[in-house]
């Protein structure tokens, strides 16, 4: 999960996140745009607004339909 966190911060990607939300299981393509060992700071496709979570909330990363990884 590390590796795309920082491959989305770094090179501006977005990337599909499954997360814990109000104890209901939500999954979003989103923007990192700031991360450290406690949350995790993004930018939603569907909402301009800043969104934060709580690392532990954070459950899966992936790549999105579409996205390689490549440079």
């Amino acid at each position: 999960m590390e590796r795309l966190l920082r491959y989305s911060f770094e090179h501006d990607r977005v990337i599909r996140l499954m997360i814990l939300q109000e104890g209901a299981l939500s999954q979003v393509n989103a923007r990192v745009i700031g991360y450290d060992a406690e949350k995790i700071e993004f930018i939603t496709t569907r909402s301009p607004r800043t969104q934060t979570v709580a690392r532990a909330d954070v459950l899966a990363a992936d790549f999105r339909k579409g996205d390689d990884g490549q440079i």
